[in-house]
């Protein structure tokens, strides 16, 4: 596993797709295809500034600081048929539980949480775009 930063949200320029880009230590970006809530969930995560009402991800937040429970780390482990797998670690009594989920609700409780997030290394190689070399495979003619 390689720990990442969530580096930022990019938007297609005709704003209809939104991808949060991940970026490992050697400067490579994995970027994730996620919805326009997610976006929206994960930018309002990271700002210092708060929703009147909780979204969805900030209930389940409330919901695990009830049960004692905190979110020790997200993990990318997975890309199976064009689709990103993630497992949301989350701690309660030095217990750590596994659980599967989405990789932008699991980044959408990471910057909540500051929680740090993790690629498996097999995921970042065949996936990750580097500055030097370009996609995985090359470009298409």
């Amino acid at each position: 596993m390689v720990e990442v930063t969530l580096e930022d949200i990019a938007v297609s320029g005709d704003e209809n797709q939104f991808l949060v880009l991940l970026k490992a230590p050697g400067g490579e970006l994995l970027p994730i295809v996620i919805d326009a809530m997610q976006a929206i969930s994960i930018a309002a995560g990271r700002s210092a500034e708060r929703p009147e009402r909780p979204l969805t991800h900030d209930l389940m937040l409330s919901m695990l600081q009830l049960l004692d429970a905190t979110v020790a780390r997200v993990e990318i482990t997975d890309m199976i048929g064009g689709t990103y797998y993630a497992m949301l670690v989350l701690e309660r009594s030095g217990v750590h539980l596994d659980v599967d989920a989405r990789p932008s609700d699991a980044l959408a409780l990471a910057v909540r949480t500051e929680a740090k997030i993790f690629i498996a290394d097999h995921v970042l190689e065949q996936n990750a775009f580097s500055d030097d070399v370009g996609p995985p495979g090359g470009f298409e003619a």
